[in-house]
């Protein structure tokens, strides 16, 4: 049985994303821009900091979150072929619990921001997609990452991958699950699913 593991750095690096350089701004990076002040305008909230303030700063933290990244679209793309394979309930629990894990880690990873600073120094728009390439500086550390995004309907960009030093966070998830499922049934998925946001809560 194949077990749900998630690169170290993947989860490290997967909220550290807060200064922005001087670039010429898309309206992509504008809109990402507006969601790492929020972010960042809640992490330096006196009233909401301490873990007695915790399920507040989270909740606020959550509805930022949600504004900005498509969970439900990451959860398609890391299932790939095998998403239309499923039903339409087993769709929703699988979306359901993998938006949970990842903003379980979101979460958990973003509320030890520590000062690092990113610079942004490559944008490329393209009809409806968009990538913002970055570097997150911090006293020890430069690591790229790239955000991918697509237009929504409602003038939206959001975030439907992110790239950390060359691996794709959508595609990491997508080989694991292929790998479950092509030797393991749905269940088993589902199962590993729960067993890992369990652990994490």
């Amino acid at each position: 049985m194949y077990h749900l593991i998630a690169r170290p750095i993947l989860v490290t690096i997967f909220v550290l994303f807060f200064i922005v350089g001087n670039v010429q701004a898309s309206p992509a990076r504008d809109q990402l821009k507006a969601t790492i002040d929020s972010i960042i305008k809640i992490l330096e909230n006196d009233t909401l900091k301490g873990e007695a303030n915790a399920a507040r700063r989270r909740a606020a933290l959550r509805e930022v979150i949600y504004e900005r990244f498509d969970f439900e679209k990451m959860s398609q793309l890391s299932l790939a072929r095998h998403w239309r394979d499923r039903t339409s309930a087993e769709r929703q629990t699988f979306v359901q619990l993998f938006s949970r894990l990842l903003e379980d880690t979101y979460v958990a990873k973003i509320e030890s921001y520590n000062d690092e600073k990113v610079r942004y120094v490559k944008e490329q728009v393209r009809n409806k997609k968009a990538q913002i390439n970055t570097i997150v500086v911090g006293d020890s550390l430069e690591i790229p990452i790239d955000y991918r995004m697509y237009a929504a309907a409602d003038g939206q960009w959001r975030v439907y991958d992110m790239v950390v030093e060359g691996v794709s966070l959508v595609a990491n998830y997508r080989s694991q699950f292929a790998r479950i499922l092509d030797s393991d049934s749905f269940d088993v998925l589902i199962k590993q699913l729960e067993e890992k946001i369990s652990a994490s809560s």
